[in-house]
């Protein structure tokens, strides 16, 4: 019986082996190189390498297909590309279970043993491991529960064992990692600020970096993740996007960035740091000093 897909293509989605071989990466990777500054083209490759350990290599072209919007024979230059290209690999390697126990693995290396990794997370991050219905589903019972930001410490091990056995199967789960809740929404964070990166650069391109530098705020996992995410919606939603729209008084954007980055690299409450902003926007908006 002759099955409608080939196998080999099944066995490779399904059976952990990448669903397009390196070459594919590589060869849009060498596309790119010659449109790339030095610096650039270092960060680059290296984040090619880096994503088609994290997942495969169709997600390395992803990555290759956004650092190629702004590199290009009929793109001009980008003085920031090498900013946006190594925060983005970062924000596309984001951590989950999967990823810490292939970190563990990778750091036991062959037969050495690395010491053993205790990262938490929140409830609500397991959750994001579940197809979007299914996820969505659980998220709303979790919140009904007020359980979504309960920490769950998860330890993961190379050592021999079932230690070992518990962390490759924390490992394997990255093969459904692209079909998951968190995946779509990463992807959608990453797309959202790129596109606030565009609009800056049209409306205020002395703006530009800052905007950039606002992926700096999101890191780690578990609360001080979630965090940095509702603190970065709440800096794109309250300061950037109205400057942008024209929907208040033109600011200086880049000075009123710096502020509001300082202010944020301490993790306050969104609401606090929305009230900081709202008496940033009030206070001479054109007089803006940098904290």
């Amino acid at each position: 019986m002759k099955l409608p897909v080939d196998f080999r293509l099944l066995k490779e989605r399904y059976l952990g082996e990448a669903s397009r071989k390196p070459w594919v990466a590589e060869k849009r990777l060498a596309e790119l190189a010659p449109f790339l500054p030095p610096d650039t083209k270092e960060i680059v490759r290296h984040a090619v390498t880096s994503l088609m350990a994290y997942q495969d290599p169709d997600y390395a072209l992803v990555y290759l297909n956004r650092v190629g919007r702004y590199a290009g024979s009929d793109k001009a230059p980008c003085a920031f590309l090498a900013s946006v290209a190594s925060r983005m690999e970062e924000r596309m390697r984001y951590a989950d279970p999967p990823s810490i126990a292939q970190a563990a693995l990778a750091d036991g290396g062959e037969g050495s043993v690395s010491p053993t990794r205790r990262v938490s997370f929140c409830l609500c991050d397991f959750a994001g491991m579940l197809p979007p219905n299914a996820a969505d589903t659980a998220l709303q019972v979790m919140a009904y529960l007020r359980l979504s930001q309960r920490a769950v410490v998860l330890k993961f091990s190379s050592q021999a064992g079932w230690k070992r056995h518990w962390t490759e199967a924390w490992a394997l789960l990255r093969y459904a990692r692209t079909y998951s809740r968190r995946a779509k929404t990463e992807n959608a964070w990453v797309e959202r600020w790129l596109h606030m990166i565009d609009r800056v650069r049209a409306s205020q391109p002395e703006a530009v970096m800052g905007m950039v530098q606002t992926a700096d705020i999101i890191s780690g996992s578990g609360a001080d993740y979630h965090r940095g995410i509702a603190n970065w919606n709440v800096i794109v939603d309250c300061l950037v996007k109205p400057v942008c729209d024209g929907a208040i008084a033109p600011i200086d954007l880049a000075a009123a960035l710096r502020v509001v980055l300082h202010a944020a690299a301490d993790r306050p409450e969104p609401m606090v740091l929305q009230g900081q902003i709202d008496r940033l926007i009030a206070s001479q908006p054109l007089q803006l000093q940098t904290a």
